[in-house]
């Protein structure tokens, strides 16, 4: 079974064979989860938009975020509002007002994503949070095998229901998800990495059938990805 909210997945399609070490070559590990993500529902309620910038845990149950938020003063002002009142939220303090775009220090318990990962060895290079819809993609380092399913467990107890996209050794040229290959072929196809381009991103986003805005966050990726492995980014083994 590839596709469960309890995680369980099969070991021949995680494509490991000691059922507890990968060994020690680390695995990026790229996740389809479904969960639910207020700051997002708040941010879709009043047309604004929401990058998590960074995150940081402390005690066994709080951590902060980081939020760079982009949309009308007024707009901002209520997406703010919204957030403050949300379940879990304990303070939202702001920072310099800058136009269209308003930096926002969050103070909250973890959210469901991130209560499972807390435990386990991870190193996240992307966050689930900032998928304006369902489901999100989450990428993120492993080296054992039981950190993954001790995440795919957790994630499963909290309701969230995960299938596993892509699991390939971080040293691998060709990372990229199924999904973004995809996206990059037609992208590649339509003249859309031409100059001038041949396409625009809303077109783009007509034929591949997602928002112009979650188009540039997966194009992003792919290209942070591809040169990732073009310029060999050393990550550390213990």
């Amino acid at each position: 079974m590839i596709f469960s909210r309890m995680g369980i997945v099969s070991p021949r399609y995680i494509g490991w064979d000691n059922p507890n070490e990968f060994g020690r070559m680390l695995r990026q590990i790229s996740l389809e989860v479904r969960a639910e993500n207020k700051l997002q529902d708040a941010a879709r309620q009043f047309g604004t938009k929401i990058n998590i910038v960074d995150c940081k845990q402390f005690n066994k149950k709080g951590m902060s975020l980081l939020l760079e938020m982009k949309g009308e003063r007024e707009a901002l002002r209520k997406t703010v509002s919204a957030i403050r009142k949300l379940e879990g939220v304990r303070q939202a303090l702001e920072g310099d007002d800058g136009g269209d775009t308003l930096p926002l220090l969050l103070v909250l318990d973890r959210p469901s994503v991130c209560r499972a990962s807390s435990d386990s060895a991870i190193i996240c290079l992307d966050c689930p949070l900032n998928a304006e819809t369902q489901p999100a993609s989450w990428r993120f380092i492993v080296r054992r095998t039981t950190d993954l399913r001790q995440i795919l467990s957790k994630l499963g107890h909290e309701g969230v229901a995960t299938r596993i996209e892509d699991v390939s050794p971080l040293n691998q040229k060709a990372t990229l998800t199924g999904r973004q290959k995809e996206i990059i072929a037609t992208a590649v196809a339509k003249g859309y990495f031409e100059f001038p381009r041949k396409i625009s991103l809303t077109n783009l986003s007509l034929l591949v059938g997602v928002k112009p805005s979650t188009l540039s966050e997966i194009l992003r990726s792919a290209e942070r990805r591809i040169m990732e492995n073009a310029v060999g980014v050393p990550f550390p083994e213990d």
